[in-house]
């Protein structure tokens, strides 16, 4: 099915879809319901002045935010060099809770954005405590100012918007335009979406890195198949570890990414094009698998100070951190999942249902499916050189390192189904996309001549 005639100019369309994307995600900030989370990755914002300016002065929340003495324990016992002091008086990027349970490159998006509009560390609020009542944390000062919060969100609400836009061009590139359009009002429509990314939070962040390097993936592949010259996709690959490492420098989970960046490297190198012998094949697999894992590796320290000084075991304390908080975060029976069965009942419920913009568990399982099957058809014969998108296959290796950990989590928590939500809109829109298309040309062709 051919676009209407005003939309067949790629600029136009682009700037349709951008006048769309920004009139509902930047409207209404404000009446967002507020997430007490936020009050923390605005405070912690302030590490972005502190990775710039060598004479920071700490806020005072940084020496009242220590580890407790069981889990300076644990951490010894568990690793014993490596962390640095755990006791106080602490440096901005010592060992405490701040430094330990996220990564600092969404704090540092956050910072962009309220310096923009003209907020210094000096107008951040100390973080949200979660021991005291809210109105002492509000005579406190852990409510940001509206303003500072506003400012916060329009910059999520910004990545939120570009990540939109990629995906809508993946889509497109993958099952055609129709699938891309149809996506777009699945992820600009949703409520859900709407929601989740634009809160002053990490998610937005991670999702807009993930976007990026799978636009670099998708360059990767596409570059190998026109031409079959190894160093560009060596490049773009590089690229992607890069936007890996920063989408893992937002949240930890981003760093799967990397394995993604691995398994492409690795249908380039089984690619029928270019490659002569098996032994090219490996190398350049193999050779492709290191530019992927150290560029990931090394973005992911560089915008982190705090990992400098032993980045392998201040790597593996904030994983140990973050698992031992979901741990315990899971003995609440409001939010827990325990047992299989309870995660055969809650999951499909809140992927298919209760946060998928169309509330059918039944229709969305259908037109996803139908759209997986046309993604595995898609990559699949791009992989043995007949036809095929190269969006295919980058779509799905990162919906598979994206969304597969996300089902594993513990929590049931409403911002831990983005990227699920995130890709089976996307899945959605393709078997939409593709069955409309089949459709419309089923009905052109047997429609008598005027």
């Amino acid at each position: 099915m051919k676009a209407p005639p005003s939309l067949r100019h790629p600029l136009i369309e682009w700037g349709v879809v951008l006048i769309l994307m920004s009139c509902l995600y930047m409207r209404g900030i404000d009446q967002i319901g507020f997430h007490r989370d936020e009050s923390h990755w605005i405070a912690t914002s302030a590490y972005f002045e502190a990775a710039l300016d060598a004479d920071f002065i700490q806020p005072e929340w940084i020496t009242t935010n220590q580890l407790s003495p069981g889990l300076k324990r644990w951490f010894l016992s568990k690793i014993p060099t490596g962390l640095g002091p755990l006791e106080p008086p602490n440096d901005t990027w010592g060992t405490y809770y701040f430094t330990l349970t996220q990564p600092p490159v969404a704090r540092y998006n956050i910072a962009i954005g309220r310096r923009l509009c003209g907020y210094t560390v000096k107008d951040l609020n100390p973080p949200w405590r979660f021991r005291i009542s809210e109105s002492e944390n509000l005579a406190a000062g852990s409510m940001p100012a509206r303003g500072l919060l506003h400012s916060a969100r329009a910059t999520m609400a910004v990545l939120s918007i570009a990540s939109g836009m990629i995906l809508f061009a993946l889509v497109s590139a993958s099952a055609g335009r129709m699938a891309g359009w149809i996506f777009i009002v699945l992820y600009a429509g949703s409520p859900y979406l709407l929601v989740h990314l634009r809160r002053a939070m990490g998610d937005p962040s991670l999702l807009f890195f993930t976007c990026l390097a799978m636009l670099t993936g998708v360059l990767a592949l596409q570059t190998w198949e026109k031409t079959q010259n190894r160093a560009w996709p060596l490049f773009w690959l590089a690229l992607m570890g890069f936007c890996a490492g920063l989408a893992g420098a937002s949240k930890l989970n981003g760093l799967g990414l990397a394995g993604a960046g691995v398994v492409l490297g690795w249908l380039i190198a089984l690619h029928p094009k270019g490659f002569a012998t098996r032994s090219e094949r490996l190398t350049f697999a193999f050779a492709a698998s290191l530019v992927v894992m150290m560029a990931t590796a090394l973005t992911f320290i560089a915008v982190n100070p705090f990992l400098y000084p032993n980045p392998l075991a201040r790597t593996r304390a904030m994983f140990m951190l973050r698992i031992s908080e979901m741990s315990s975060q899971s003995q609440n029976p409001l939010w827990g999942m325990s047992g299989l069965e309870q995660r055969l009942a809650i999951i499909p419920r809140r992927i298919l249902e209760d946060y998928a913009l169309i509330h059918s568990g039944l229709i969305n399982a259908l037109l996803g499916s139908v759209g997986l099957a046309y993604l595995v058809r898609s990559a699949w014969q791009w992989l043995i050189g007949k036809g095929g998108s190269p969006a295919s296959p980058v779509l799905l290796m990162v919906a598979c390192v994206s969304v597969l950990p996300a089902l594993t989590t513990p929590l049931d928590w409403d911002r831990y189904y983005l990227f699920p939500i995130v890709f089976l809109s996307a899945l959605i829109a393709i078997g939409l996309g593709k069955s409309l298309t089949e459709l419309f040309r089923q009905f052109r062709s047997e429609s008598p001549p005027s």
